[in-house]
């Protein structure tokens, strides 16, 4: 039982990243390389988290998305 949770985890932790990776892509103009670094760094308006380490619920990465949307439409608070 306890396989089948974390490979439910890991499912949704997946289909995060590729919803969050996708998105922040956008944001970057579909430069693979700044939106890779961008997912990696620390960022400030996620509290100093890496996006990437923010997609094992659902709620850290609707943040993560939130601020690429804010980004994306010049919204820096």
């Amino acid at each position: 039982m306890t396989k089948q949770v974390k490979n439910k985890t890991s499912e949704a932790e997946l289909r995060n990243y590729k919803a969050v990776q996708f998105a922040a892509s956008n944001l970057f103009d579909g430069d693979m390389a700044a939106t890779h670094k961008w997912l990696n760094e620390p960022v400030y308006g996620l509290g100093d988290k890496a996006p990437v380490n923010m997609l094992s619920s659902e709620t850290e990465t609707q943040q993560v998305l939130d601020l690429i949307g804010r980004l994306e439409h010049g919204v820096f608070s």
